[in-house]
């Protein structure tokens, strides 16, 4: 299977090389690509000319390492095999192994070990972290691919941007999804990674009893990305789930990385709102967990404007000004950044609409529309236009 270099996240784990008393914890929703990543830092290591003898991989989901079942196991395996000097030890899947977290303490505490873990939703979070690992550690939290990395990975395909962001915005962005195949394979494989990611995750990590009510809970979630949403809202919508367990629902979604939550603040007084908003980790899943046919254009668009505006860290919320909304307020090392997200600007009461509330600003950060629209317009008071492919491009 073809892959690209997910660039960004290696040099984030390239920072941190060689601090042996600080694991590296690489999180994200499952098939995300973190056992890719973990493979291409140990090429990197390589081609920088560390010796193999120095690099230990192992990977726990592999039949051959049922030898090693506890921390115990996992403890005497490394004291044999670390090299003399500087090892770099890569233990993917690493709750496989009862009570790994003493051998990892082990490590970060007595060896010259740069140690890096991935592992399952279910088993290893970065909210938990703290109770695992006594010692340091910092938390890489990856997304399925961006744009850029989809271009790349299919740039042999012969399409121009705009054909494979209409794949991309369908199907989504996981790289175990080939988006050439037949829609029925295609349909398949994505139904499967949804059903995997739901059910090994979510539900087998929060215990949950009543699968058919979670699994409306989620659909509901899905169809309703981007609009406000109120604990006490869903509860009514679906008529027999109580509010505290929908609380536990959300809770558990945005833990195993399934949905992000963009809070909602009143640009004019900073309050917050109770209604925050919520998107989906990937596109192509949310399309698969309602069926195809219920796409919604425009909503997918701004999933994929957070998703983007989410990968460098920076906090991106939603604000209400007056009774308008800004799309996505961004706050960066530079300022603060505001986008508003559209199907097209063509139309001259979608234009004036989506202008307003940027309009309403009064200060002088960047303002930007995002549309499918290719020639751009001419918008007043400085604010600009990008089609939604070139800005998911060049957007650093």
């Amino acid at each position: 299977m073809n892959t690209v270099e997910r660039t960004q996240y290696l040099d984030f784990l390239w920072e941190f090389k060689d601090m042996t008393d600080t694991a590296k914890i690489i999180c994200g929703v499952r098939r995300c690509g973190k056992s890719t990543l973990m493979q291409q830092m140990i090429d990197r290591l390589a081609a920088s000319g560390v010796n193999e003898k120095n690099i230990i991989h192992l990977d726990f989901e592999l039949a051959e390492l049922d030898f090693i079942k506890d921390q115990g196991d996992l403890k005497r395996y490394l004291k044999e095999n670390l090299g003399k000097g500087m090892t770099y030890v890569f233990l993917d899947e690493v709750q496989m192994v009862k009570d790994w977290e003493i051998a990892v303490n082990a490590l970060l505490a007595g060896t010259d070990a740069d140690v890096y873990i991935t592992g399952s939703n279910s088993q290893l979070l970065s909210s938990e972290l703290s109770t695992y690992i006594t010692g340091r550690y910092v938390s890489i939290e990856m997304l399925p691919l961006s744009f850029k990395e989809y271009t790349a990975l299919h740039s042999d395909a012969g399409l121009d941007k705009y054909d494979l962001f209409d794949r991309y915005i369908r199907y989504g962005a996981f790289p175990g999804v080939d988006p050439f195949g037949s829609e029925r394979a295609i349909r398949a494989v994505l139904e499967g990674l949804y059903t995997s990611i739901i059910y090994k995750d979510a539900v087998l990590r929060g215990n949950i009893g009543d699968v058919p009510e979670f699994e409306r809970v989620v659909r509901f979630m899905m169809m309703n990305i981007g609009n406000p949403i109120s604990v006490n809202g869903i509860a009514t919508s679906l008529g027999s789930v109580h509010t505290a367990t929908v609380e536990k629902y959300l809770r558990l979604l945005e833990q195993c990385y399934i949905l992000y939550k963009a809070e909602r603040y009143d640009l004019k007084s900073t309050i917050l709102s109770h209604s925050p908003k919520y998107y989906s980790v990937d596109t192509g899943i949310r399309n698969a967990s309602l069926g195809y046919g219920t796409e919604d254009y425009g909503r997918l668009m701004e999933n994929l404007v957070y998703l983007e505006l989410i990968r460098n860290g920076d906090r991106v919320t939603v604000g209400k000004y007056g009774d308008s909304e800004v799309d996505f307020s961004v706050k960066t090392a530079g300022g603060t950044e505001y986008y508003q997200v559209v199907y097209s600007m063509k139309d001259d009461k979608v234009r004036e609409r989506e202008l307003r509330s940027l309009n309403g600003l009064r200060d002088s950060y960047p303002k930007t529309v995002i549309s499918t629209d290719i020639m751009k317009a001419d918008l007043p008071n400085g604010i600009k236009h990008v089609n939604i492919a070139d800005f998911l491009l060049g957007r650093r």
